[in-house]
């Protein structure tokens, strides 16, 4: 069996109403798509995130993999890295790419093999994985009544956890806000705060402080995500546990902040950390160095089920008789904001009860696409990879 094309789409849907974050506001959600074929006419899906005019980067890396059997996950996985690691590329394009490909190639493979990706991989432990939501964003020119009828509304829905931002208003009224949202939901539910890098480290402590009182589980990405000094500051004052990775790629840019206890909490996301590969890698690093793996999920289907089956073979943080969520066992992030192709694209559309959600047992990543749903939302024509370029060994 060989791969001999990759189609690469960029997706994007428009919002009937745009929300905001610390950063700004969107009206659009986005993925890039790449649909893998074989010369024994299985195919394999993958995503990644991205821009229209990344296709044509994250096409020509894509060519690596044109030729090479779809069961050799990890020579492809380490050609990919060793053909653009140098220089640094391989943090941009080359990673998205990789992630992507890697995500199809375990798809690929399950199916031809009967095997859900999560056999694949090793077997799991795990049949469900713990889920919180992510919401309660800016809306309606910061209004607060939506966010607190958005969190009542996770909570009659059985979610555990919730997630809200803060950041893009004065620290005191985003501290109002967490309280009433705290008030909203009740004690019981667990409660956590994503600044998305908009505080210098002073006024992250602050606000930490401001809120320490109100039971919350993490501080997620309180300064910019790559400048970790500001955020080993915070962490190492900060009442509230901190968080952040979610834009680390590979083992080797987390490697350091885990062992400079960068962040209490690691936060890879399957489309950038580099696929189930690494995200399992990873996940196995964070275990070792005792820090809490959670991981970010911010697309569609595809690799939601790709994060579902990863997460199957993570084990527990600490031995222990029991798995309880936030405290030994992962928990992954569950979007619930507005996103018409997540909520298109894919069968199943994932549902949590109890705030888990079943690993698939399916072939493959257990899913099926709505090709016309993805014809629909392509933005342009797909970018067709059918030529194989050399590179350097990899080994």
């Amino acid at each position: 069996m060989k791969i001999d094309r990759i189609e690469v789409r960029f997706v994007e849907a428009e919002l009937d109403q745009p929300f905001g974050w610390s950063q700004r506001w969107t009206n659009t959600r986005s993925v890039v798509v790449l649909k893998v074929f074989t010369d024994d006419g299985v195919i394999g899906w993958g995503e990644t995130y991205g821009s229209s005019e990344t296709v044509a980067e994250i096409s020509s890396i894509a060519r690596l993999a044109i030729g090479e059997n779809p069961e050799n996950i990890s020579q492809i996985w380490h050609k990919i890295h060793r053909a653009t690691f140098q220089s640094h590329s391989y943090a941009g394009a080359a990673v998205m790419a990789a992630s992507a490909i890697d995500t199809a190639l375990h798809d690929i493979v399950g199916k031809s093999t009967g095997k859900p990706v999560a056999e694949v991989m090793g077997g799991r432990l795990h049949n469900s994985i713990a889920v919180y939501a992510t919401g309660l964003y800016y809306v309606d020119n910061y209004a607060l009544p939506p966010q607190l009828e958005e969190a009542a509304g996770y909570v009659e829905q059985g979610f555990t956890g919730m997630k809200m931002k803060v950041g893009a208003l004065s620290l005191k009224e985003d501290a109002e806000r967490v309280r009433a949202t705290r008030k909203a939901i009740g004690s019981d539910v667990r409660l956590m705060f994503d600044a998305n890098e908009s505080y210098d480290p002073s006024s992250a402590l602050t606000f930490a402080n401001m809120v320490a009182d109100q039971d919350i589980t993490w501080f997620e990405e309180p300064c910019a995500s790559r400048d970790f000094v500001a955020n080993k500051m915070v962490q190492e004052k900060s009442p509230i546990p901190v968080s952040g990775g979610e834009s680390l790629s590979t083992r080797w840019e987390f490697a350091p902040r885990l062992a400079e206890r960068t962040f209490d909490i690691i936060q890879p996301d399957i489309c950038g950390v580099g696929g189930p590969s690494e995200m399992h890698r990873v996940g196995l690093m964070a275990q070792a160095f005792g820090i809490k793996f959670n991981p970010h999920f911010w697309g569609t289907g595809i690799s939601f089920a790709a994060a579902l089956h990863a997460l199957a073979l993570q084990p527990i943080g600490q031995i222990g008789q029991t798995n309880i969520p936030y405290q030994n066992e992962s928990v992954l992030e569950f979007d619930q904001t507005p996103h018409p192709v997540r909520e298109n694209l894919t069968t199943p559309f994932f549902t949590q009860s109890n705030s888990r959600v079943e690993v698939p047992t399916a072939p493959g990543l257990g899913i099926e696409i709505d090709e016309a749903v993805l014809a629909r939302f392509t933005k342009g024509e797909p970018a067709i990879v059918d030529t194989a370029v050399d590179s350097q060994p990899f080994f």
